[in-house]
Order: C-alpha cells, then structure tokens, then sequence
C-alpha cells in the first residue's frame, strides 16, 4: 500500500537484516530521525532533571509529550498563545504526542468510558473532562506536535479475550474519527494508528489488518509493556511488526530498557519511548554497555573508572563511579542529574550503534553481542558446560569463571577466583610485608579449603614476584577434602589463566601431594580436614579459612574445629582471614579463642572477618558496636549450638570486650 498522498513525513527505509531488523530516516517538518530511534518522555513539556539542552546533547531529535497532562496543565490557550509546545519548552527539534488515552485508562476512581470518549474528573481542580477523538486532536493540534496519536483504548494485559476485543473495535472506530478529525483542520501535522489485540495474536491481526487499510501516516503497536512478560512482549512485537506497512515506520509504545530496544529491533521496530532513563536515575541505576549497574554499591566507593568508558557524556567525561556512588548515597540532586545524563546518551549511543551494524550487514552478530552484555543478569553464574566429579565450571555475573559444586550449588570465590584471592587472602594479610622482613624460619600458611588453587597460588605468585625483596621463605600447607576442583581449573586454561604459570607445581601436588621451588614449599594434606589438621607441621603465621560455606559443610565452621585451627595458629601475630562475616561466625571464632575484626570488602560482600591471636594485630576490632548488634540479633549463637547464658557470659567475659562491658 502507498503512503498517503502528502503526507506531512516520509518514510526511506535504508537497510533491513535477515531477521527484520530496520534502518531509516524519518523525514518531518522538524528535520530527519534516523531510525532505530529512542525518544525521551517530556510528560509536562520537560524530561525529568534535564534541560532541553541536555537532552539534544544526549542526542535526541525527537522526544514525547503527554496531551492528557497538557491539557489539564498548562491548558490548550497557553499553548495557542505561545504557538506550540516548541517554543513553550524551547526544543527545536520533533514532538511526538500521545493521545490521552493510556493515562486515563489508568486513572484511579472515577471515570465514565462511551462510544463518545472518556469522562474523567482533573485530579487538579475537579474539574470534569471528556477526552474524545476530536478533542484529543484539537489538543494535540494546539499543542503544535510534529506527529499525533490517534484516542484508544488500553486495557491491561491480563484482560479477557471478550474484554480486549471490545477495547480493539472501538479502538478501531476512535481511529477513523480522529483521522477525520486531522484531515478536516489541516495543520501539517502527522497521525498514527495504534495497534491494539492484547496477548492474543489473532486479534493482533484483526487490528493491523483495519488500521492499514487507511491512510495513517505511520502505526504503533499500543497495549503492551503493561505488566505481561517479555516473552510475551517480544512475542507480539515479533508478530505484529512484520503486518505494518514496510514504507511507514513503526513505533513501539512505551518500550523499554536497552535489552527490550535491542530485541524489539530485531523483530522490525523503528521508534522507542520510555520514561527510564530518567526514573532509574532517580533510583541510582546506571545502563552501560556491560549492563546495567547500582552506583550506590559499596563496591564502587574507591572506583575511580567512569560510568562507561566507552561514553562520551558529561557524567562519563569528568566524573568517577566513586564520586557519583558519594552524590547518590547523599541523596543529591547533582548525582540524579548526572545519571540521567548518562542513561539519556547510553539509549542514544544503542540506537546508533544498533543502526551502524544493520547498514553494515552486521546485524546478526551486533545482536547476539548485545543480548549478551545487555541481557539482565541472574544472580545465579551460568554453567560452561566443563564438568569433573562432583565439580563444574561457571560463568559469574561479572564475567569471571570460578568453580561450583553440584550438588549443593555454592560457588567458589563468586566474586572472581583471582581479584577475591587476592584482595581477601594477600592484600589484607600483608604478605609482602611479612615477606620482606628476614627471618630464619620460613613464613607458614595453612589454607583450609584448597578448592581451585586460588587462594594458595596468589600467595605464591605474590612471593615470587618480589624477587630479591622477598627476605623469607614460604611454606604453604592446603588441607582439601575432593581434590576435583582444582583439577577440573587446570583443564579449563581459559577459564583460570592465573594457574598456568603453576602447573608444574599444581601437577606435582595432585600426583605427589608436594611441589618445591626456589625458597617456595606446597603441601596438600587430603582427606576430612577434622582429621587432617593434626598432620599440620608447627605452628601457622596466616590462616586462609576458606571452606564452603557453614550450611554447605557445617562440620569446619563449629567452636572445636576453629580451636583446633587456633592451636596451629602463630601466638605472636597470627591473623586468619575469611569470606563470612555472619554473627554466628564471629561468635565461632570468639569461643575458639581468638580475637575477632572486620575485614574488608571484596566485591558482593561489603564485610569479611578476620581473626587473630592478638588484638593489636586487627585492624577493626569488633566493638561495642557489634555488641550491641549481637544483643539484638536473632542469631546469637555459634555455628552449631545454641545461644545460651553461658554463651553470652563467654562473649562478655572475653578479653576483646574488657573495654565495653
């Protein structure tokens, strides 16, 4: 079918990909939109916390504008009288409004729906309104937009097929009237149809069947991204964009997050609106190319890297995560701003980078790409499929590869095998310093829970790189139950390339139990390590208490284990260092006899422990703060036995707390 004959736009549509995916350029009275195109939601005249200016910078060239919360305020005099919502907001470029109807559907209490229109009262003044085809049009005429939407009716997802095909046919019937409506007050003005049939994909058909038998300047595909599931989004989106006139674009309603943008231009959409970008500013959200992240996380308090380094925006150009996590845990208004800056361009640079990959020929492997980076990412890593006994190898959300257990599915280090490795069990630890000090004997490690390696082969890469700084030797003892895990590392080379460099000495101690190196000893003792433990030569300068967790393998978190690990531990400046900071661990190792602290945070966890045979040999000793904490936690005891008062007189009563009682 023909465009209608002088049209106020133009539709030239430039590339289209095997699956349906579209470049265009839109061609309006305000200038061209080149499509895929994501236009932000200017509600009352203005995008939330931006100026206009801001917004063309973020690079929009066309934005939306609400004819039901116009029309109630300012009012169409105003607009009349200043000659469009242009000038009234000062955005030189398109204006795409709505007709209404969504909001009024919406509204709560009480509103009156006929064959004329919809009765509602202002939520401002009481005031009654009818908001019916033509009226829609007449607002949408004084408001001055550059393409207008036709009245419908919106009704939720979860609607009856009786229910949605009544909203349809009378959807239908709103359409020709405000067509007549447009055609009989020429304003140069565009008009859209909306798609309407719910989740049922007959209706669907029905619907674009009628509407683009008539000459709309463009269609929409309404009633959806209304509470169903993506599934259903992206199912209807597929099946009703391909019925839409190719030479005519296609605007999908209220849609969405990038990941739902780069799925519904797959399937053929051309045009996107949503209010967020701005809203999920105001929550602390910020879109990157490698997903969506919370600034307000602990983990970003020292990041010194941008939002994105691949944004060109203001917020990515002159400021850090650090400082925009310090705007938005003090509620400033600079830190909202400045995100939805960030999350306005990130929308922006997508399309663009969705378009260039279509006119390319590149579209296939552009969305695969995405729908990796972008897809919303489960707390729960995803298997590789590389498996050895009761162990597999897993994909984290951050991208890391680390090793799972089967069968009760607890990852190790979910943070990142060699950044938590590092961070927990030799930075905090002080290695190098207590490298670099001479002593005739060697520095003792006794790593409880060997698992993949990483713990234990960051402590000798650690040595090894000191080189003649390194004033001591390094013995290091692992006590591992299942010895699969590290096996399962070694065959997974790309998974863990921190253990390369060792294979030789991680070979050496699976075949033999026992590798030697320059001023380097390994050890690994196997079997129950209640058991093993005894076999421990001597007494250990740190302890790397690194198990499953105590619901996983409650037998090496209980008071006798953590003793008997106490009785291996140096008197004069051992310090052990674990992931937990759970009060029934802290209480655990307070009753073993040792003094506990905080420990720092690595990634997901924003404390860990530590536990030393000293007080002075902690960096943050629990207080009365943690007292305190503990009196009112429903968790008082230790692992594995509970609270009591002879308990809580072992806590009280215990050297560390001498100060507070």
């Amino acid at each position: 079918m023909a465009p209608p004959p002088n049209s106020p736009i133009r539709f030239e549509l430039l590339g289209t990909a095997p699956s349906g995916a579209r470049a265009g350029r839109l061609h309006t009275r305000r200038g061209v939109l080149e499509t895929p195109a994501f236009m932000p939601v200017a509600t009352h005249a203005h995008v939330r916390f931006l100026t206009m200016d801001d917004v063309a910078e973020a690079g929009a060239r066309f934005c939306l504008a609400n004819t039901y919360h116009l029309l109630l305020r300012p009012g169409t005099e105003l607009f009349q009288r200043t000659r469009g919502i242009h000038g009234f907001m000062q955005w030189p470029h398109g204006v795409l409004t709505d007709s209404g109807g969504f909001q009024i559907f919406s509204l709560p209490g009480e509103r009156e729906i006929s064959e004329a229109g919809a009765r509602f009262r202002s939520p401002y003044d009481n005031h009654r309104h009818l908001l019916s085809p033509e009226s829609s049009i007449a607002t949408q005429n004084a408001i001055g937009s550059d393409i207008m939407m036709v009245l419908d009716v919106c009704p939720p997802s979860t609607s009856t097929e009786a229910v949605t095909r009544d909203a349809m046919e009378r959807t239908h019937r709103w359409a020709l009237r405000s067509l007549a409506a447009r055609d009989a007050t020429p304003t140069g003005q565009a008009l859209f149809a909306i798609v309407q049939g719910g989740v049922f994909p007959a209706m669907r058909s029905e619907s674009a069947a009628f509407l683009t038998a008539h000459p709309f300047d463009g269609f929409a595909i309404g009633g959806l991204a209304v509470g169903e599931s993506r599934e259903l989004l992206y199912g209807m989106t597929g099946h009703t964009a391909p019925l839409l006139p190719r030479d005519r674009p296609r605007y999908l309603m209220g849609v969405g997050t990038p990941i739902d943008l780069v799925e519904c231009v797959h399937r053929g959409v051309d045009m996107f609106d949503c209010i967020i970008p701005p809203k999920m500013a105001q929550q602390g959200y910020a879109y990157t190319f490698e997903g969506q992240l919370r600034i307000s996380k602990h983990e970003y308090r020292f990041d010194e890297a941008p939002l994105d380094a691949s944004c060109d925006c203001l917020a990515c150009r002159r400021y850090t995560r650090a400082y925009l996590r310090h705007l938005t845990q003090g509620g400033h208004h600079l830190g909202t701003r400045l995100l939805a800056i960030h999350n306005l361009r990130h929308f922006q640079q997508l399309t663009a980078r969705m378009r260039r990959a279509i006119l390319e020929s590149r579209w296939d492997a552009e969305y695969r790409e995405l729908v990796e980076r972008l897809s919303p990412k489960t707390s729960r890593p995803r298997p590789t499929g590389q498996k050895h006994g009761a162990f597999e190898v897993v994909k984290t959300r951050g991208g890391a590869h680390a090793v799972r257990h089967q069968a009760h599915g607890e990852v190790m280090h979910p943070v990142g095998p060699w950044e938590e490795a590092n961070a927990l069990y030799v930075e905090q630890t002080g290695l190098e310093r207590r490298l670099s000090t001479f002593r005739d004997e060697p520095l003792r490690i006794l790593d409880v829970g060997l698992g993949a390696g990483a713990n234990a082969v960051a402590a000798l890469t650690k040595a090894q790189a000191m080189g003649q700084a390194r004033k001591r030797e390094l013995e290091i003892v692992s006590l591992e139950s299942d010895l699969h895990a590290l096996e399962l590392a070694l065959q997974t080379p790309e998974g863990f390339p921190f253990l390369q460099p060792w294979k030789t000495a991680c070979e050496a101690l699976l075949h033999a139990g026992h590798w030697e190196g320059p001023g380097l000893s390994w050890r690994v003792i196997a079997g129950d390590a209640r058991e093993t433990i005894e076999g421990v030569p001597g007494w250990c300068d740190l302890v790397f208490f690194d198990p499953f967790s105590p619901e996983a393998n409650p037998t090496l978190w209980t008071v006798d284990f953590l003793r008997a690990v106490r009785t291996h531990t140096n008197d004069e400046g051992g310090l052990l260092v674990t992931y937990s900071s759970a009060t029934p661990t802290r209480v655990s190792f307070l009753l073993a006899g040792f003094y506990v602290g905080q420990g720092v945070s690595t990634g997901t966890r924003t404390e860990t422990t530590n536990a030393a045979t000293q007080l002075e040999n902690l960096a943050t000793p629990l207080g009365e703060r943690w007292l305190q904490r503990w009196r009112r936690s429903s968790s008082r005891g230790a692992h594995g036995q509970e609270f009591s008062e002879q308990l809580e007189r072992q806590i009280l009563e215990h050297p560390q707390f001498a100060g507070v009682r």
